[in-house]
């Protein structure tokens, strides 16, 4: 009996195979992180949209950054300051338009998180030109950002990698 030696074509094939397998894992973990998104808000919002695709500075969304213990969530009116005029049909622009009508702020999920005990304040952070995105993340990737809990190491090892002040009492806990 003659055996039958499987071609070269099957190898071929299963490389193809395993190129995709890992091409989709690259896909769903990197680009697309299922596992690191965050909460669904009650109206969709996509930084990757605003941020990034339309470039919108963070601070004409979040004015309050740069006088505020944070950032603040924009008021409602402010989206119809653009969606007024751009997709005002599209379902969640019309769901957003009924908070607006009933003068009812969006219930959004809390995303980023400082304890009580911390008084943040942006400002220097914004004197010294730290980028936004040093500890918020790449929010112009992300459709949903993931939530994050800032921790003192997570300052501590920012400050110390750029020699910014460590006097915990004056800075953050007063």
């Amino acid at each position: 009996m003659t055996k039958v030696r499987p071609s070269g074509g099957h190898w071929v094939l299963a490389l193809v195979a395993v190129a995709i397998v890992f091409g989709v894992m690259f896909y769903f973990y990197d680009i697309y992180p299922e596992g690191r998104i965050g909460p669904q808000q009650p109206v969709y919002f996509s930084h990757r949209i605003h941020a990034g695709v339309k470039e919108i500075p963070c601070r004409f969304c979040h004015p309050y950054v740069d006088r505020s213990q944070n950032a603040g969530i924009p008021p409602v009116s402010l989206c119809f300051v653009c969606h007024a005029y751009i997709i005002p049909q599209h379902p969640e622009i019309v769901k957003e338009r009924g908070y607006l009508d009933t003068k009812t702020p969006v219930p959004w999920q809390r995303i980023y998180y400082v304890p009580e005990h911390v008084k943040f304040n942006h400002q220097p952070h914004i004197r010294a030109a730290v980028d936004c995105a040093v500890c918020h993340g790449e929010v112009k990737r992300y459709d949903r950002l993931q939530k994050v809990d800032f921790t003192m190491a997570f300052c501590v090892d920012c400050h110390k990698q750029n020699n910014a002040p460590l006097d915990c009492w004056l800075a953050c806990h007063h």
